[in-house]
């Protein structure tokens, strides 16, 4: 159950799609990192040797799914989902970071990014990001939503 009068789109990404998303990606970490690897930037380079890190970043992304597809249909608080949604957006900003410190300035000419792993890794981040942002400002939230997050 969810907060009444979140608009659909939340509803549809925070509650169902990225939870799925979130545990595939776990699922490639943990079985495939060499293919999950593949949608890195070209110039890192995959080690059998690092799978630590590739178990430790599957433990996020289930954490991002278990919060999305279980503690916020829990909570019928909008200001508990705007904390929630906010410390991902963070999450998201670190991993956005991870990407520009590897490509630079480069992470944002369109005609170097490799079809598709450049456009999924950068647009499933980013667009994210920007959805919990508009979530945390409340656009498209009700004017009660609103009013309840100002008493």
């Amino acid at each position: 159950m969810t907060p009444p009068n979140i608009p659909l789109i939340y509803r549809v990404w925070h509650l169902w799609l990225e939870p799925a998303m979130a545990l595939n990606g776990a699922r490639y970490l943990w079985s495939m990192p060499d293919v999950y690897h593949m949608y890195m930037p070209a110039t890192s380079a995959w080690n059998s040797k690092s799978q630590i890190v590739y178990d430790q970043l599957a433990a996020t992304y289930l954490m991002f799914a278990f919060n999305q597809a279980v503690t916020l249909r829990a909570v019928h608080d909008v200001h508990i989902w705007k904390v929630l949604l906010f410390g991902m957006a963070l999450c998201d900003a670190g991993h956005i970071y991870s990407v520009w410190a590897e490509l630079g300035t480069e992470m944002f000419s369109l005609n170097s990014w490799r079809f598709p792993y450049d456009w999924v890794t950068i647009i499933s981040t980013v667009g994210p990001l920007f959805l919990r942002l508009a979530f945390v400002l409340g656009v498209g939230l009700g004017g009660e939503e609103k009013r309840k997050e100002k008493a």
